[in-house]
């Protein structure tokens, strides 16, 4: 399969999700994208594409210095060796792989980013399974319910799905 090509980067991802969310940041400006990025790899493809986007890179390891210092370059903000809340909490993980790897991803990397208070109001968390992004979601900090919901982590409301293998 060849690789979509866009400012001149051959990327490794699906090239349907780049371009929903061209086309999302070119809808909304001033936009923030979160992203399940294990090397750091896919945040920076997905920061090319998205260019002058704010771009944070979420992982459970630690980026190699050349990849920090090409993040750093883009301006992406760079979260590593992040406790994954959601895979520590066993029924809400089954609960969310029932739906897709992708969904669970992109939630696990918006409640890190929100947690470490990097996120306000709504944002778009990027994941996928394997090493290719395929989900997005529009996710918002604030909750209409959040009164009555006692853990943090589920104080976060999706709002929409903007990209996911469950939908053709």
């Amino acid at each position: 399969m060849n690789s979509p090509r866009f400012n001149g980067w051959f990327l490794s991802v699906q090239s349907e999700i780049i371009r929903k969310l061209i086309e999302y940041a070119a809808e909304n400006k001033d936009q923030t994208f979160v992203v399940a990025s294990r090397s750091g790899k896919s945040a920076q493809k997905l920061g090319e594409a998205l260019e002058g986007a704010r771009i944070i890179a979420v992982s459970e390891f630690t980026y190699s210095e050349n990849d920090k210092k090409s993040m750093k370059k883009q301006k992406i903000n760079a979260v590593e060796n992040a406790d994954l809340p959601i895979q520590d909490q066993r029924e809400m993980r089954e609960t969310l792989l029932m739906f897709d790897a992708g969904i669970k991803a992109a939630l696990e990397v918006a409640s890190i980013a929100a947690s470490k208070g990097l996120v306000k109001g709504k944002y778009v968390a990027v994941a996928g399974s394997g090493n290719r992004l395929d989900t997005a979601l529009i996710v918002n900090t604030v909750h209409p319910e959040a009164e009555s919901i006692s853990e943090p982590i589920k104080r976060l409301k999706i709002e929409r799905i903007i990209a996911s293998p469950l939908i053709k």
